[in-house]
């Protein structure tokens, strides 16, 4: 049991730690070039170990097919759109913040389907961290406010949260005659790709793209490629299936601190006041809505509505 519990803490060290890798590549690729590696090369790893197993199943119909090419935009070519162009514009230390808003989005979009309904620390819950979301996107600038200058980073980010948010919607809502998680990613990896190519076709229409990398690069990319796209996904998948679905997503919650920690020591990012007051309410919004209201709080709760 204590390997689990290891292994949900290394998912979220590794997501925590792709803003900040996808930093480190920024400075010798494009924001195109290093979504389509990463979920490329994320692809290649995953097909070997489908290959290897061998006895994983794969989609049967078209339909199937379909429905994985679906989860693939949403989930990786539009959402990763979303992220690395954002973080491109903003900062690891939003990114990680704002990331921490996708159990809320799916959680709302869901509400919206009819699938689920919200209760009053939910409710509550989302409120408070999109506030916080707010606080971060205007920096408590009323000249910001006004203007609707809002940083485009920020905003970018936003719309990959709603990209993951509707990808987990669906994902939990498209039924699959196999049952591997594993051969489930390659093929979201594979088709989510696709569109990113083309993408880095785009982009080198503007400008020559440079494709080299030193150890350092290459050190990142693996970071994304196979610790956030890999191993992250595998381990987390691991974890839902030996403690269950909300002790393991409760692991979440560690990356936006993660990432925020990276962001001081390994980029020298220092967060302002409006940075750290929207992260503590983020932060505040998003575990009330995951877990409730404290006991001390819930029967007052309770006798108020």
């Amino acid at each position: 049991m204590q390997t689990v519990y290891i292994k949900l803490f290394f998912s979220a060290l590794f997501w925590g730690a792709s803003a900040i890798a996808g930093k480190w590549l920024f400075a010798v690729l494009r924001p195109a070039q290093v979504t389509f590696l990463r979920f490329a090369l994320a692809a290649l790893a995953l097909g070997a170990v489908v290959t290897l197993a061998r006895r994983q199943p794969g989609p049967a119909s078209l339909g199937e097919h379909l429905r994985l090419a679906v989860l693939g935009v949403v989930g990786v070519s539009l959402c990763y759109y979303f992220y690395f162009e954002g973080l491109y514009y903003s900062s690891a230390f939003n990114a990680g913040l704002i990331e921490a808003t996708i159990p809320l989005v799916t959680l709302a979009l869901s509400v919206l389907l009819k699938e689920e309904h919200l209760d009053s620390a939910q409710t509550t819950g989302f409120a408070l961290a999109y506030v916080g979301v707010l606080v971060i996107v205007t920096r408590l600038d009323w000249a910001v406010i006004q203007a609707f200058a809002y940083n485009r980073g920020d905003v970018l980010l936003l719309l990959g949260t709603l990209c993951f948010g509707l990808y987990n919607v669906l994902l939990r809502k498209f039924r699959f005659s196999f049952a591997s998680q594993n051969t489930k990613l390659f093929y979201i990896f594979l088709y989510g790709s696709a569109p990113l190519a083309g993408w880095v076709w785009l982009d080198g229409l503007g400008q020559p793209l440079h494709w080299t990398l030193d150890i350092h690069g290459w050190l990142a990319l693996a970071v994304l490629a196979l610790g956030a796209s890999v191993l992250a996904y595998v381990f987390f998948n691991q974890g839902i299936q030996a403690i269950g679905a909300s002790r393991a997503s409760s692991f979440i919650n560690l990356v936006p601190v993660i990432t925020a920690g990276l962001a001081f020591i390994l980029l020298g990012e220092r967060p302002d006041f409006s940075q750290l007051l929207g992260s503590a309410v983020i932060l505040l919004g998003v575990s009330l809505s995951q877990y409730g209201w404290p006991r001390w709080l819930a029967a007052r709760v309770a006798a108020a509505s």
